[in-house]
């Protein structure tokens, strides 16, 4: 491996957990390995709502990433944090002066210890990271302060929070994997470094990730994120909607993303184009109406709103953003700012996130260990003459594995008893999803009703013809937490 540093990433989302290996090249990454598997509601919202599944996932991607690989073991990953929980808090330090004195490295320093000192974290968070803001020099803003002669100096900080039991499941599941977490950074970031240009940052934008589950809104400007928070509203919504006419997941799925918005023709699926309108107008206005009010609630003079993530590849997403966001500037963004090329083999469609792609760019530490093979030791028997058989014993090598421990019976009946549980726990939470479901779209038709009533009925007879058939889990407080942990 010499003097290579071979980074590993891994991200975990509400959809799949995904992984790569890459080295840094002249002009980019090289990939050299990637891996995705997908996520069965063991993860939701962001959330790793089950450590014992999630720390298998992330096993899943590491073997698939090693087969990969020649003689190379993953000891560490770089991970990005996310979810429901996730939102910025801003504080500011102030401190005066007998008179005027200068601006010194130290005294940058100690307001910034400061803030870590005084900043009371709500119940139940912890603080993951705080991005310094601008400085005020006798009231007047100053974001490079060192060496200005001042009166008082204010110091202004976002502290970036996320919930503390969430980030300890997180870091459980991948200490039960036996990857070390060589460093965690904010997931809406990574999405940033890897999708804004500096022009952007520094004009003023919102970067608007709509992801399964959740959609997260980063607002920067002067260069500087002023604002960061994650509503409980994803394009996943569209598709539980779409299964009450009679369709599986995998056909609703698809229908949203290939049909999309206002598709014209006859259609020959159990639902039309009105109808799968209707939906994803209904849906989409959530999203979209809650990012408006967060962006003008943020204070921030931003004209320009910058959409990603899989919920942003809806089909004519252009004409929902056109209805609901008149006023701004809107664009939807997939590909990163700089070179990305993967080794013979490698498949780069369909794995990666912007997130994934920022981990990648970011981490600095070697991950990786070299492996060696180990020669066996061949014993050969002399025939009768005296002679030896014709084996070249340098030749013979094998790889050392270890062999697995035999499990004791008690050890198999637990585990038995442990996966009836699981399946116990399993049916109840799909009846709890199927319940949900059942409510949310008995409040859709009420709200279609008092809006459109001429459309509902019309939508109405065509649910009355579907079924409702799918599996989900979720956990019983995540019909509580949903806008609770928001704020």
């Amino acid at each position: 491996m010499g003097n290579t540093n071979y980074i590993t990433a891994i991200e975990l989302s509400s959809s799949k957990v995904s992984g790569a290996v890459g080295i840094e090249a002249y002009d980019g990454i090289k990939i050299l390995a990637t891996a995705s598997t997908p996520v069965d509601r063991f993860i939701s919202k962001g959330v790793v709502r089950n450590v014992d599944e999630t720390s298998k996932a992330i096993n899943c991607i590491i073997n698939s990433l090693e087969a990969s690989l020649d003689n190379v073991s993953i000891k560490k990953a770089y991970i990005a944090f996310a979810g429901l929980t996730v939102h910025s808090i801003p504080s500011k330090i102030t401190k005066g002066f007998d008179e005027h004195t200068k601006i010194t490295p130290e005294i940058i320093n100690d307001l910034a210890m400061e803030n870590d000192d005084t900043f009371q974290c709500p119940a139940g968070y912890t603080r993951v990271q705080v991005v310094n803001q601008e400085y005020k020099l006798d009231g007047k803003v100053d974001t490079n302060p060192i060496g200005a002669p001042t009166r008082t100096i204010e110091g202004n900080y976002l502290n970036i929070v996320i919930k503390e039991q969430y980030l300890k499941q997180l870091n459980d599941s991948f200490e039960q994997a036996r990857i070390e977490i060589a460093d965690s950074f904010s997931a809406a970031r990574m999405d940033a470094d890897i999708l804004l240009s500096k022009d952007a940052r520094r004009n003023g934008c919102a970067l608007v990730n709509i992801g399964a589950d959740t959609t997260t809104i980063a607002i920067y400007n002067n260069d500087i994120l002023r604002m960061l928070t994650v509503l409980p509203l994803g394009s996943h919504n569209i598709t539980m909607d779409l299964c009450a006419g009679q369709l599986s997941l995998d056909e609703a799925e698809e229908i949203k993303i290939t049909r999309g918005y206002k598709s014209p023709g006859k259609e020959t699926t159990p639902i039309d184009s009105e109808l799968v309108n209707s939906i994803i107008n209904a849906r989409m206005s959530e999203i979209l109406q809650n990012v408006r009010y967060q962006v003008e609630e943020s204070g921030e003079l931003i004209g320009h709103i910058i959409f990603t993530g899989g919920g942003s590849k809806l089909k004519n997403i252009e004409l929902l953003l056109e209805e609901f966001l008149p006023n701004f500037r809107t664009e939807v963004i997939s590909e990163p700012q700089f070179s990305l090329v993967g080794s013979s083999g490698v498949n780069l469609n369909g794995i990666f996130t912007t997130a994934l792609y920022g981990l990648l760019k970011k981490g600095k530490e070697n991950c990786c260990e070299e492996t060696k093979k180990e020669t066996s030791k061949i014993v050969v028997e002399q025939d009768i003459f005296g002679g030896s058989n014709d084996v070249n014993e340098n030749e013979v090598t094998e790889e050392v594995k270890p062999k697995e421990p035999e499990m004791s019976k008690e050890e198999k009946r637990r585990l038995e008893k442990e996966e009836k549980e699981r399946k116990k726990e399993e049916e109840r939470q799909r009846k709890e999803e199927q319940r949900r479901i059942k409510e949310e779209q008995k409040r859709i038709r009420e709200e279609q009703r008092r809006n459109s009533p001429g459309l509902f009925d019309a939508i109405i007879d065509k649910f009355k013809k579907g079924t409702k058939d799918f599996i989900g889990q979720v956990t019983d407080d995540e019909k509580d937490e949903d806008y609770d942990d928001e704020n």
